[in-house]
């Protein structure tokens, strides 16, 4: 009888499932936000019924097979004996976060047990959430031995790990305790200036940073409210800390005041998350000089490429590796990968699987009926979609491109993508104004063909999450200004042949049309809401935007305009 790894991510928000089979191989992961088209799903329970049903009957065969569950928390957070601290984060909020965590952990596995009977197998399991971060990142790493560094907003006791991997086993070398994090801080930060952390909004505030200048006393300020000691993260004391939040939140940005006083505060905050983030680091590369040549990197902060793309020559690691969903829901996938590392001991973790296409496909059907009945012009394309696509591309169409297996993680890989023409410096302007509906100031990211990387950015390297924001080389800077940021620097997508074919082949294809091997990729999604599931989902942004057309599986789909 064959058996599978159901994977939950239970943190209450950003829930999501993972499928691995009895090899260690992921099957499947995906955010339940994407089947819902609810942003971050807050309070919704991951193993949702059809969701997990619809997933089940496209990728498991085996009507016999037996299931094992975990989640990514030991236990509910709700039960442990401690005081929701509210120096940064508002109380209530803390408090909904844990009754959200509490009922998400508790109720895990109430849809799998109505859909797979005795065939699941019981206790439910539950692992270590930092425990999750690694094992998931891991799983995607290019290497099995270093250094993994977590940092989250809260885990079971602190918002810090560090773990050792060593042939695919993770050791815990030291964790922090009580309130300080680095996440927390950065949440409170965005809230500061004017942005949501419930909405996740600390993406505007990394995309603001470059457009403002750090103010040096401020940031000593705010970084002196987290004390950062032999790598363990705490908040300062308490007869100090409530003066200093009161005198740095006089600095809040409000409705009224001018955009440059927005931008100065988040270019602080980013500049205060660098000088901590840092003291980690170094702690680090001095505690272990000699594991320490590899880190990865995981957790909510991981997903800053901003920092992400600096830690490599400042700090001289040989190479950094950050997973495609480093946030709470890649942790589907840690925990599943742990209950399969319970089964089989003398093995260490799977490494290495670079794809991060895990996600639904697009059903043919729908695409066939849209096709038929929306009004639109159709062609059906063959082998030559990449180049056709490509040649529209190039006449400044604007496109939606729904194909292929999803993407796991927050950020879109040409599979669930908008794509342009990144020549003209309008079109920054046209696709956030008209087609994504956002501030003005928030960059786009570049897709490139890996091996032409080194041409294009200044200390380049393997980044196919978009998990690095690097500095563009300056003599071609001008050819694509429309992804080229205010600082200078681009959050890029390198394309590897072997895991994302199609995508490669249309980067090729566009440089021999438009002369520049680079394309504008964001994600296929108007704002406040996750990107595209279905191929309806994609209709309805391509009509209700300024978008040109769609691509659904190998069906381009065009507004005929008048």
């Amino acid at each position: 009888m064959s058996r599978y790894y159901l994977g939950l991510s239970t943190s209450g928000h950003d829930p999501a499932f993972s499928i691995v089979d009895s090899r260690g191989v992921v099957l499947f992961a995906e955010a339940t936000e994407r089947f819902l088209q609810d942003k971050r799903a807050w309070g919704i329970l991951p193993d949702h019924v059809s969701h997990l049903e619809a997933t089940l009957a496209a990728v498991v065969d085996d009507a016999d097979a037996e299931y094992v569950l975990a989640t990514s928390w030991r236990g509910a957070k709700e039960d442990l004996p401690v005081q929701v601290c509210d120096s940064l984060l508002p109380g209530a909020f803390g408090e909904w976060i844990r009754q959200l965590q509490g009922l998400s952990q508790t109720r895990a596995g109430s849809h799998c047990r109505l859909l797979l009977g005795e065939r699941l197998q019981q206790p439910i399991r539950h692992f270590d959430h930092h425990q999750c971060h690694a094992a998931n990142a891991l799983y995607s790493s290019p290497f099995a031995d270093g250094l993994c560094l977590v940092l989250d907003g809260e885990g079971e006791v602190g918002a810090a790990s560090l773990f050792e991997a060593r042939d695919g086993r993770l050791q815990r070398l030291w964790r922090s305790w009580g309130p300080g994090s680095l996440g927390a801080l950065y949440g409170w930060l965005t809230e500061l200036c004017g942005f949501s952390a419930r909405h996740g909004e600390e993406w505007k505030v990394m995309g603001l940073a470059a457009c403002g200048e750090a103010d040096q006393v401020l940031a000593e300020k705010i970084a002196s409210l987290l004390v950062i000691e032999e790598g363990r993260l705490r908040l300062a004391q308490s007869e100090t800390l409530q003066a200093r939040i009161e005198e740095i939140r006089r600095h809040a940005w409000s409705a009224g005041d001018p955009l440059s006083s927005r931008a100065m505060l988040a270019s602080t905050s980013q500049l205060v998350f660098q000088r901590l983030a840092d003291q980690l680091l170094e702690t680090i590369r001095r505690q272990y000089p000699e594991q320490g040549e590899r880190l990865i990197l995981s957790g909510g902060c991981a997903l800053n490429s901003l920092y992400n793309g600096s830690i490599q020559h400042r700090h001289g690691f040989v190479a950094v590796h950050v997973p495609s969903a480093p946030a709470d829901d890649g942790n589907a996938v840690g925990a599943a990968l742990l209950a399969w590392g319970q089964d089989h001991p003398g093995q260490g973790l799977p490494h290495g699987q670079a794809s991060a296409y895990l996600g639904a496909l697009i059903r043919q059907a729908d695409v066939e009926a849209l096709a038929r009945y929306s009004g639109l012009h159709c062609v059906t394309l063959g082998e030559d979609s990449a180049g056709f696509v490509a040649r529209r591309l190039a006449e400044g169409k604007v496109i939606g491109v729904a194909r292929g297996r999803a993407e796991f993680g927050p950020r879109a890989l040409g599979n669930r993508s908008i794509l342009a023409d990144p020549r003209s410096p309008a079109m920054k302007a046209r696709i956030n104004g008209i087609v994504k509906g956002r501030e003005a100031y928030r960059p786009f990211a570049p897709a490139i063909p890996l091996e032409l990387a080194d041409a294009w950015f200044e200390q380049a390297r393997p980044s196919p999450y978009m998990s690095f924001a690097l500095k563009w080389r300056e003599p071609v800077r001008q050819r694509v200004p429309a992804v080229v940021h205010q600082d200078g620097t681009g959050r890029l997508q390198t394309v590897d042949p072997q895991v994302a074919p199609w995508l490669h082949a249309l980067l090729h294809a566009f440089q021999q049309e438009a002369g520049v091997p680079v394309i504008l990729n964001t994600s296929f999604n108007v704002m406040g809401k996750p990107i595209v599931h279905t191929a309806h989902d994609a209709i309805a942004v391509l009509m209700s935007t300024d978008l040109d057309a769609v691509l659904l599986n190998d069906t381009y789909l065009e507004k005929t305009r008048r």
